[in-house]
């Protein structure tokens, strides 16, 4: 029986992580969270181990080893069309007793009590109750503390798909790139103008130049409203000290806060103020 093929690696995991994550820990339950939490899941590392139980809206999943189960027909298929060493893992589904084997993120074999052919890949499937059933291998993305990208997935059986989802902490820092890539961008554009193709230029986050100057404009010297927007006259945004029509560069250092208005006085004249370290 072959394996459902490959879908791509999605995970930006690295290898300092896999093997962070990898590390001996004791089995956790990770159920749905209340909902004024700040994400709907408890999660941790990039998948289930064995012996973790995961509870998504009253719908248990729990994870143990093909081999731990005695199920050597399962290990055989995998080990025949994978790894020759693969230990796949079976999700056991608690309400309706489907079982579910998987390596990574291929799924092997599914197995719903009372049907007369057990190899089978059914991912949907009717409960003795009548109640209609999806196996769905959940995708969050995170972050690390260091910042570093990966993804947590597993095989669970819920009665409502749940959608792929951003933990806060990724979607801040998707947001802090894009920031900082929209400022690269116009600078770069900018510098297009003035004759000057491919421009080199940081990554800056306004934001962090903000923060860095203390929400203070270094042109007029008074405070800056964080929650002021463009058109605003007084919104924030980056002024180059040396001018980027005299070649000033896109970096933290020739960076600093100034309200839109003043900027735009200021024009392409250099100063005053020297730029705060980063």
């Amino acid at each position: 029986m072959a394996a459902i093929p490959d879908r791509g690696d999605r995970s930006s995991a690295d290898a300092d992580q896999r093997v962070r994550f990898a590390a001996a820990r004791e089995p956790q339950v990770f159920g749905t969270r209340a909902a004024d939490d700040d994400f709907p899941y408890a999660f941790y590392g990039l998948s289930p181990i064995e012996g973790d139980v995961i509870e998504r809206h009253d719908s248990v999943t729990a994870y143990a080893t093909a081999t731990s189960l005695g199920a050597d027909e399962i290990v055989a298929l995998v080990r025949a069309n994978s790894e020759p060493h693969a230990e796949p893992m079976v999700a056991i589904h608690q309400q309706t007793g489907a079982l579910l084997a998987y390596t990574d993120r291929i799924l092997w074999w599914t197995k719903v009590p009372g049907q007369e052919h057990p190899l089978v890949q059914q991912t949907s499937f009717e409960g003795d109750d009548g109640r209609q059933w999806h196996w769905q291998n959940e995708i969050f993305r995170d972050v690390d503390e260091g910042g570093k990208t990966y993804d947590w997935e597993a095989w669970v059986c819920v009665a409502e798909p749940t959608p792929t989802l951003w933990t806060p902490a990724y979607a801040a820092r998707s947001e802090k790139q894009r920031r900082s890539t929209r400022a690269r961008n116009s600078y770069q554009a900018r510098m297009r103008g003035y004759g000057t193709l491919n421009a080199g230029a940081d990554q800056v986050d306004p934001v962090d130049i903000y923060d860095r100057d203390q929400w203070v404009c270094k042109l007029c010297h008074r405070a800056m409203n964080p929650s002021a927007e463009w058109p605003d006259p007084w919104s924030a945004t980056l002024d180059h000290i040396q001018p980027v029509a005299e070649s000033g560069a896109h970096t933290a250092e020739n960076l600093q806060a100034a309200h839109w208005i003043c900027n735009i006085r200021k024009g392409d004249t250099w100063g005053p103020g020297e730029a705060q370290p980063s």
